[in-house]
């Protein structure tokens, strides 16, 4: 599949990497060491890295501006993004020429006239590293290690969830001899700002637990502005109620807008992701997302999640 991959690469002047919205560690970093790996191989070629900047993110890498005109006939590459709908674009990206879609979560929409899924990876980051085992003569550097390292920690909390590995710490380790600073580019990751601790001290306050051992809590519109928290930063706090040992999966609702809920959805063994497809998202059996569009939905929910720990039982 790489292979051809690249084959059809090499066919276009211009390539858009684009991804999903509300973008992680692994959504960037993915980006952004594709385009240092393209870069690398193709330095002829405009290679573009796109979407909603996220300041908590700039580390990782900026995003670049550039006009819808620059799809037409351009070759379009979706990284770490499941489905259509949760493409961060505008839709100009349907202006390309072709599609290829790179993705570890399961397939359930190969929008891409070219699909390389694999769910056996912890994360789309370490996908993109195969890249560099298939180019002649490539040299692995910083510029394309970081930003992967980033995307496969992120995504593995560092090494923490279930997806991570024996492939996954063979390919980190790999990336570390590069030169990289690991211990940086973790504590970048775990770092967080005096508001994002406030939100959490909030959440183990107000934090519900269910007999059989599901926790959620809803963040309403009015409370969240009070933390007045940068685009991104409630992310930070989705794994703190994991840390809990009386918990076994749990979701955190975040109204930003009125009447229009995320909700980030986790479990330690139990799969969940069959209920956020339920609600219209979707993503991995441990880790989920999706928006529902009213508090009764969010209730529906959480009785779903709650059942789904007692039925496990």
């Amino acid at each position: 599949m790489i292979d051809d991959i690249l084959k059809k690469i090499a066919q276009y002047k211009t390539i858009v990497i684009i991804r999903h919205q509300n973008p992680d560690p692994d959504a960037i970093g993915s980006q952004a060491g594709l385009r240092a790996i393209l870069q690398q191989v193709y330095p002829q070629k405009n290679i573009y890295i796109t979407g909603i900047d996220l300041p908590v993110l700039d580390w990782i890498s900026p995003m670049e501006k550039i006009s819808d005109s620059t799809f037409q006939d351009a070759l379009v590459i979706a990284v770490d993004t499941a489905n259509e709908r949760r493409i961060d674009n505008d839709g100009a990206y349907k202006k390309a020429a072709e599609i290829i879609k790179i993705d570890h979560h399961p397939n359930v929409d190969p929008f891409g006239d070219i699909n390389w899924v694999d769910d056996t990876f912890s994360s789309c980051a370490e996908m993109i590293f195969s890249f560099t085992e298939k180019i002649p003569n490539f040299q692995l550097n910083k510029e394309i290690a970081a930003p992967l390292y980033a995307g496969i920690i992120g995504d593995t909390v560092r090494f923490l969830n279930g997806e991570t590995s024996y492939r996954t710490l063979m390919t980190s380790a790999k990336l570390a001899k590069t030169g990289i600073d690991i211990s940086k580019i973790s504590l970048q990751e775990d770092e967080m700002s005096l508001q994002v601790a406030h939100l959490e001290a909030y959440i183990l306050n107000h934090l519900k637990i269910t007999d059989s051992g599901f926790g959620y809590i809803i963040i309403r519109k009015d409370t969240l502005e009070n933390f007045q928290l940068d685009d991104g930063e409630i992310d930070h706090v989705v794994p703190l109620i994991g840390r809990i040992n009386k918990v076994n999966n749990w979701i955190v609702v975040s109204e930003k807008n009125l009447n229009r809920f995320r909700v980030n959805l986790r479990s330690k063994c139990i799969p969940i992701n069959g209920i956020a497809e339920q609600y219209g998202g979707g993503g991995h059996p441990l880790a989920s997302g999706a928006y529902v569009d009213s508090i009764d939905k969010v209730k529906d929910l959480i009785a779903d999640m709650d059942k789904l720990n007692k039925h496990a039982e």
